[in-house]
């Protein structure tokens, strides 16, 4: 989902709660880091050697498969969201597809005056469905 398209959701779902001109990239951000501290987004996952300077949290270790008779044991991080801080409505949201909906969902329980439970609601079943996808 794209900036554009996300800003353009979240109008069309406070529509008739608050009126707003544009959407603060820091909202972007929060959301974003939000859904990545209740699930594992894999666009934010990566493998961590103690060089990263991008780390938002570190996660447990995992066996990786390098061949058929070896594994490796490798600990792997949740990256900072690469959000700029004037995002161009065309650019990429950094999240997995099925989480941008999450993220518009937080933003709008962030803004909205008179449905901030239900939105959070919304946006944690998005991350229940996704995380249930992964773990089938």
């Amino acid at each position: 989902m794209t900036y554009g398209e996300a800003d353009n959701f979240i109008k069309l779902f406070l529509k008739g709660d608050i009126t707003i001109a544009s959407i603060s990239s820091t909202y972007f951000k929060m959301a974003v880091m939000e859904v990545s501290t209740l699930c594992i987004p894999s666009t934010l996952k990566a493998e961590y050697d103690g060089t990263q300077t991008d780390v938002f949290r570190l996660l447990h270790f995992e066996d990786v498969v390098v061949s058929p008779t070896v594994t490796k044991n490798v600990q792997f991080y949740i990256k900072k969201p690469p959000i700029a801080d004037t995002p161009i409505g065309t650019d990429e949201i950094p999240i997995d597809e099925t989480l941008a909906l999450a993220v518009v969902f937080y933003i709008c329980s962030y803004l909205s005056n008179k449905y901030k439970d239900r939105f959070e609601a919304k946006a944690n079943k998005q991350i229940s469905v996704y995380v249930s996808n992964e773990l089938s």
